[in-house]
């Protein structure tokens, strides 16, 4: 029940900050004083924009940003190192936030098979990503783009291109954690009390990848908001 409790205000606190940021940037653009009420048709907004969110044009956008990302950064065949990527990130996020929210007793069937399947595909996938484009994401000594609209307040000094390779890092690491635990949960060379622990550090790795990786589709996928 706690980790359900964590998981919905974890996603609702990240999804408000980041449509919260949006909202702000698009109010700017729009020329509108800063003194005025920082929330003020939020709501609105929101609606307009969620709404938005789900028109065949809207698809077909999402679709060319994506196809064009692919076909810039993974040429040829790497694609499918893309394709399987998203796919199983995408099966993984979807089923294990269904489960914690609503069954909180856990996976069995059919759904824990695909979430098995999927999270091999996941490790692959994982493993060759970082091998074709880990040195894409490691830091340069000469980051100094400044992240105007989407940086937390306490790292406003993160260029928008630094704090994408920080959140590679980061899913890269709860990705690790993911497969660790795992395997460490199946495998029959530790206490029932050990596979249980992984279990919980298995789940609290998949939110915060979950959480880590909204924040990266965001930033790197999303077009800027228009006023």
């Amino acid at each position: 029940m706690l980790f359900t409790i964590i998981t919905v205000l974890a996603l609702a606190g990240v999804l408000v900050r980041q449509t919260r940021l949006r909202f702000a940037a698009a109010n700017a653009r729009a020329g509108k004083s800063p003194e005025a009420a920082p929330g003020a048709g939020y709501g609105k907004w929101l609606g307009s924009r969620t709404k938005s969110a789900f028109t065949k044009t809207t698809c077909r956008k999402a679709w060319a940003v994506l196809s064009d990302w692919a076909e810039t950064h993974y040429p040829s065949w790497t694609k499918w190192i893309f394709a399987g990527f998203g796919l199983s990130l995408v099966y993984l996020a979807a089923s294990g936030l269904f489960y914690a929210i609503f069954i909180p007793r856990g996976m069995s069937g059919l759904p824990l098979l695909g979430h098995m399947g999927f999270g091999g595909l996941f490790a692959l996938t994982l493993a060759a990503l970082l091998l074709w484009r880990g040195r894409a994401y490691v830091p340069d000594k000469g980051e100094s783009e400044v992240f105007e609209d989407f940086a937390y307040p306490l790292f406003t000094n993160l260029s928008k291109s630094l704090l994408r390779k920080i959140l590679f890092w980061v899913l890269t690491f709860f990705g690790f954690v993911l497969i660790a635990t795992a395997l460490g949960s199946m495998l029959p060379l530790f206490v029932f009390d050990a596979q249980r622990a992984f279990i919980g550090v298995h789940r609290y790795a998949a939110l915060g990848l979950v959480l880590t990786a909204i924040v990266f589709v965001d930033i790197t996928f999303v077009p800027s908001p228009k006023a």
